[in-house]
């Protein structure tokens, strides 16, 4: 099974609001999250499993579970395009 972990080595992330604020060290950059795309950072940050997480999101916001996993694959790999999560295994 994948797991993705936060790439603390190139990024810090934190809360604003609902919102998070990631920002990039090797760019200097900071990148504003939408409260899903925080919750998903944040929930692998904390090295919450996949399960847990769409547990979660389903719990939190009014989406049935299919349709939780596929925006959850799309935000994965949204933060994994910008570097942001690593994928492990």
């Amino acid at each position: 099974m994948k797991t993705y972990t936060v790439n603390t080595g190139k990024i810090l992330l934190t809360q604003l609001g609902e919102e998070g604020i990631l920002y990039n060290i090797d760019k200097n950059e900071y990148y504003t999250l939408n409260e899903t795309l925080f919750a998903i950072a944040r929930g692998f940050e904390n090295k919450v499993s996949i399960e847990e997480l769409v547990a979660s999101l389903t719990e939190n916001y009014d989406i049935a579970e299919k349709e939780c996993r596929q925006e959850l694959e799309k935000g994965i790999q949204i933060l994994i395009d910008k570097q942001f999560l690593l994928a492990n295994g």
